[in-house]
């Protein structure tokens, strides 16, 4: 088996996808310092299951994926991929059958790994499993990594134990012996819960067995119930019956009287009928006249209103005319006087405007004047005020200076105390090493997830366990409610019997020795019904046994009336064959039974009675009875039955004692299956509290590494984030430096500039002061002039003003005269209009209320005429509602009879769906019916009946069928125990056989080792001697220690050694544990580092010597081991921070030298 290549993607400095060949038995990987050359052992290390992020040379398990350089981002995951030829088939199991082996890790920036086998995605456990027993592992004896030489030698006993456990192949044993201890745990556990389950269900069986009796009990009493509620039904459905007919003539009677009251309202109607035509005719005539009358009315009234209202405008009209001739009058007036007013206006204005253009051309020529002294001015003030900023600018500019170089003061002075803090708190400052914490954490994380994939069973083992408990106990106590249903039943029905028992018995005191003659007969099987046949023609037969005939005449007063008695004389042992005396199994039977042969049916009886004598009767058995000359059809009185009442009895006296224990077993039973509810709930709660304080832990310590990696990761970037910021401030301190000598120098040159600015401001401020003088006389003498000229404009525009509000008055005043005049003319014309029509209008209203009066005398005739056809139809409505009233009275008994007579057929209809229900016919139940019924009695045995059933409770049915399917699982759970118990024992066989394989595996490598140790050594050191040493006599348990003497040396301890003899003896371990159990490939890593040349040609020549048979892959630095290796692998970093592999083959090298 050999490692062929390597492909990584992402993984620390790989970040891009790089494959890493091996295609010889000896390659060297060389490179400078720091360029990556033992990524490629974490890789390995990586992929084989480490999850120790501290021997992976980084703080989380993210720190192996690249995280960015200077020119590259960070990436979000990388993989790692190991591809082993397996054509040897060192692999066993089931991938022997591979020739080639892939394994591949990934890992993102959740934290999330996923491991691939062959492409497919596997468990961190199935890539370990695989390598057990080969050598290989994440922190086996075949990678070595740097510093590893001297862990080796120094570790402790327990620790180097490992790597003789991992050469002699036993790792795998130990493993499987765990799996194996896990499977004992867990098969006791089954047991003793498969205990617990055929207890129960042994309890179970028991009840199961009651509460099938009770089953049968209780559909014994149901059949009963059933006919008695079929029967009771028909009974109703009768007595229902005979109601409805009854209801049925009397509505019969009622529609008759209803059609003939009926007839007689329609005869009445049609009198009505022409009492309403006159009525409506009336009506007709009175509503025509009174809408002529209302139209009259109307039209005088109008007419009366124009006549008011044509004179109460004449006067307005007057009124309104007067105004207007007022109102021109007044008008007139104020015209002539505006017309004055204007005429004096215009005069004003034509004196003034001369004067006003006058003053205003003054104005204009002061007001150039003084525009030009404001421009001198303004451009004086404009150089000034320049040079007045040019001066402010510049004593700015120093207080600036000033303040800057006194801020770079303080600031030296804080950078300086800065640079002292970070001296110091670096100097201070020491990182806590948390990777040891984190490293138990994750291994502690990962033992705690099997015990709570362990408690998660337990936990779905106890819930089952609660389910198959509950249902246990369902069925005890459905099984206990069924067989208790069952014995009521049967303790109801033997009563019954009793009670019927006891009342065919006869009443009254009877003399000693006399009793019921069927009390001493035992009828053969199948001969009850013929012997109650014959006892029926024998009355109320009674046996005195020890008496004479002689004896009970004279004792007759004692004895009962009516009944008759036999004597011991009356018996006899005979029996004849074929007679009724052969039917019973006592020694004595009455003679008279000897007299009554017994026929199957009629037929045989006539054929036997040709042949049987003059006292001899003859009975069938269906009861019919022949004599020599007559035949009679038996009928059962009270006797009848008591023979199979006293077999019913008895049979049920034992079945109660039976059930009765039966039921006392399974409500132990039921309560047993209460207790183990109890305690599987209490198992339920106990698995679930652990499992909940198991995540609880699991949460703890998941949130501790969380803290932990959080807590490294933030002190690493604080280390660094001190570092950048002393470098930071100590450079700035130097800026701040340089820019304070510059601020000086220039702080100088602006405090000469300033200085000559202050006396060019004073220069112009003089001149600037006589500028201002001049503008101000000349501003004073235009702002004189200017309110002249305002006050001659502001009269000139009030005489205008004036003029033109006065010729506007005047025009609205002759718009307003010529308004008069019109509305005069109109008002005039509206008057004559009025005054024309107004004799017309009177003479029309004298003959509209002529005829007003006419109309009124024709309405009250009319109405005298209503009133009287109104008062003929009420008569007869009156008689009308009396006839309906009537109908109405007999329709509502009618109405009545009718749902009374629907309630009994809904009734009868109920009585049948619930003979339906039960599944008879009414038909056959009326057919089997006896003629007397009583509907008390019969609901008096029903309640009876179902009270017996109600005193069953609750009654599981399926108890019989539900016992044979318990048992089954009963004996299959058996079989299980069996079962358990056998697997238990194999497994603490297989034990003890690991143990054993155990110790001898173990106690050969390691005398095999030591042999290989104690001849390797002296070859590599050039002498001295070196041996193994175990710790304790437990082979099982012992630890392993390491005795090495170099040449001329007798140090007592290992630690005594310098470095190079470390690592020489520890080089020699790990050759002898090759030479024993050779890993596929051996990494090294800088191994021959601390060796001198010397030793690093024996180092190169015995690795050389192994490479026969163990693929070597190194790091080395060393020109002697770099010319030993058949390949040559380089690893560069020409960009900073990313890895690029260079490979050479040495010997493909030297033929193009030679060449």
């Amino acid at each position: 088996m050999r490692l062929k290549k390597i492909r990584l993607a992402g993984f620390k400095s790989f970040v891009d996808p790089t494959t890493i060949p091996f295609p010889g038995d000896m390659t060297a990987i060389v490179g400078p310092n720091g360029c990556g050359k033992s990524n490629v052992i974490d890789a390995v290390r990586w992929v084989l299951g480490e999850s120790s992020a501290k021997n992976l040379r980084g703080d989380a398990m993210t720190d192996v994926i690249f995280n960015g350089s200077s020119a590259r981002k960070p990436v979000g995951q990388c993989s790692v991929e190991l591809v082993f030829d397996n054509s040897s088939g060192r692999i066993a199991g089931e991938y022997a059958k591979y020739n080639e082996l892939s394994i591949k890790r990934v890992v993102t920036r959740d934290a999330i790994s996923t491991y691939f086998l062959n492409g497919s995605k596997c468990r961190r456990r199935d890539v370990t499993d695989l390598f057990l027993g080969t050598g290989l592992g994440p922190r086996s004896y075949a990678i070595i990594e740097q510093g590893m030489i001297s862990r080796l030698i120094e570790s402790k006993p327990q620790e180097l134990r490992v790597f003789i456990e991992e050469a002699a192949g036993i790792s795998k044993y130990k493993e499987r012996r765990r799996e194996t201890e896990n499977r004992i745990r867990h098969t006791q556990d089954n047991l003793e819960r498969l205990e617990d389950v055929r207890g129960e269900l042994g309890r179970q069986l028991e009840k199961l067995q009651r509460q099938a009796a009770a089953a049968k009990r209780y559909t014994t009493l149901k059949a009963q119930e059933r006919t008695l509620k079929s029967e009771l039904a028909a009974i109703r459905w009768l007595k229902h019956d005979d109601h409805l007919q009854k209801l049925q003539q009397t509505q019969q009677q009622l529609d008759t009287d209803i059609e003939a009251l009926r007839a007689r309202q329609r005869g009445d109607e049609a009198g009505i009928e022409k009492y309403r035509d006159t009525q409506q005719t009336c009506k007709q005539k009175l509503d025509y006249l009174q809408q002529n009358l209302f139209t009259v009315s109307a039209t005088i009234s109008r007419l009366e209103q124009s006549a008011l209202h044509n004179q109460q405008r004449l006067k307005q009209i007057d009124s309104e005319l007067s105004d207007i001739q007022t109102q021109q009058e007044a008008l007139n007036e104020e015209q002539e006087l505006l017309t004055v007013q204007a005429e004096e206006h215009a005069e004003l204005v034509v004196e003034l405007e001369p004067a006003y253009e006058i003053q205003q051309a003054a104005c204009e020529q002061l007001e150039v004047t003084r525009d030009q002294a404001e421009a001198a001015l303004h451009q004086h003030q404009r150089d000034f005020q320049q040079t007045d900023q040019q001066y402010h600018q510049l004593k700015q500019q120093v207080h600036s200076h000033h303040s800057k170089v006194q801020s770079l003061l303080q600031m030296q002075m804080r950078t300086q105390q800065r640079i002292g803090e970070l001296e110091r708190e670096i100097q201070e400052f020491s990182q806590a090493d948390h990777q040891q914490a984190i490293d138990d954490l994750q291994l502690e994380l990962e033992m705690l997830a099997e015990q709570i994939l362990e408690q998660q069973d337990k936990v779905q083992s106890a819930r089952q366990t609660l389910e198959q408990s509950q249902r246990h106990y369902e069925q005890a106590r459905q099984h206990t409610q069924s067989m208790r249903a069952e014995l009521q039943q049967n303790q109801s029905r033997l009563v019954a019997l009793e009670t019927l028992q006891q009342a065919a018995s006869p009443t009254g005191p009877q003399p000693e020795g006399v009793m019921p003659l069927w009390q001493q007969l035992t009828p053969k099987p199948g001969a009850a019904a013929i012997i109650e046949h014959v006892l029926s023609e024998l009355g109320d037969a009674q046996l005195a046994s020890g008496e004479s005939l002689a004896t009970l005449t004279e004792n007759q007063a004692n004895l009962s009336a009516g009944l008759k008695y036999f004597s011991q004389a009356a018996l006899t042992r005979d029996k004849q064959s074929g007679s009724v005396a052969a039917l019973l199994e006592d020694e004595w039977v009455p003679h008279q039974f000897n007299q009554i042969l017994v026929a199957e049916d009629a037929e045989n009886a006539l054929a036997m009675r040709q042949e049987a004598g003059e006292n001899q009767l003859i009975v069938t058995h269906d009861g019919q009875w022949f004599g020599p000359d007559w035949f009679r059809y038996g009928e059962q009185d009270t006797e009848q039955g008591v023979l199979q009442r006293a077999e019913q009895i008895e049979e049920l006296n034992d079945t109660i004692a039976a059930q009765e224990a039966k039921l006392a077993t399974l409500e132990e039973q039921e309560s047993e299956a209460q207790n183990n509810i109890e305690q599987a709930r209490e198992r339920v709660s106990s698995s679930e509290g652990g499992l909940n304080e198991r995540n609880n832990q699991r949460q703890q310590l998941t949130q501790r590494l969380s803290w932990l990696s959080e807590q490294q990761r933030q002190e690493a970037q604080k280390r660094e984030r001190l570092d950048d910021e002393l470098n930071r401030q100590q450079e700035q301190l130097e800026e701040e430096a340089t820019e304070l000598a510059m601020l000086n120098e220039g702080l100088e040159n602006y405090e000469m500039e300033l200085a000559e600015q202050a006396e060019r401001q004073a220069r112009l401020q003089d001149q600037q002061q006589s500028l201002q003088q001049q503008l101000s006389s000349q501003r004073s003498q235009y702002e004189q002039n200017t309110r002249e000229l305002h006050q001659m404009a502001l009269k000139l525009q009030e005489s205008r003003n004036k003029q033109q509000s006065l010729n506007s008055q005047q025009q609205r005043i002759s718009q307003q005269l010529t308004s008069l005049v019109q509305r005069a003319a109109q008002l005039e014309q509206e008057q004559q209009s009025l005054n024309q029509p107004q004799t017309e209008q009177a003479a029309q209203l004298q003959d509209l209320l002529a005829e007003k009066a006419a109309l009124e005398e024709q309405r009250y005739s009319l109405q005298q005429d209503l009133e009287h056809a109104q008062e003929l139809l009420n008569q007869a409505m009156q008689g009308q509602q009396a006839i309906v009233g009537d109908i109405a009275k007999r329709q509502e008994q009618l109405d009545s009879l009718k749902i009374e007579a629907e309630g009994y057929r809904v009734r009868g209809t109920a009585i049948l769906e619930q003979l339906s229900e039960i599944g008879v016919t009414l038909k056959a139940v009326l057919e089997t019916l006896p003629a007397e019924t009583s509907e008390t009695n019969w609901q008096r045995d029903l309640e009876q009946t179902t009270a017996a059933i109600s005193r069953l409770g609750a009654v599981n049915l399926a108890a019989v069928e539900e016992y044979d399917v318990q048992a089954e699982r009963k004996a299959h759970l058996d079989t299980q125990f069996d079962d358990l118990n056998d697997a238990l024992e194999t497994l603490q066989n297989a034990i003890r056989k690991i143990d054993r394989e155990t110790r001898s595996r173990f106690s050969q490598t390691f005398e095999q080792v030591n042999e290989d140790l104690k001849m390797l050594f002296p070859k590599v050191f050039g002498g001295g001697s070196a041996y193994l040493a175990l710790t304790d006599d437990d082979l099982l348990e012992t630890g392993v220690t390491i005795m090495a003497r170099p040449p001329g040396k007798k140090n007592s301890t290992i630690h005594l050694l310098s470095g190079g003899e470390k690592a020489l003896t520890a080089l020699s371990l790990v050759f002898a544990i090759f030479r024993l159990n050779p890993a596929p490939f051996c990494l090294l890593d800088e191994v021959d580092a601390p060796l001198d040349d010397a030793n690093v040609g024996r180092f190169c020549n015995l690795v050389s010597e192994m490479s026969k048979s163990v693929q070597f892959i190194y790091i080395s630095h060393n020109k002697i081991a770099m010319e030993m290796a058949s390949h040559l692998t380089g690893v560069t970093m020409a960009e900073p921070g990313v890895s690029r592999m260079v490979a050479v083959d040495v010997d493909e090298a030297v033929s193009m030298v030679d060449a």
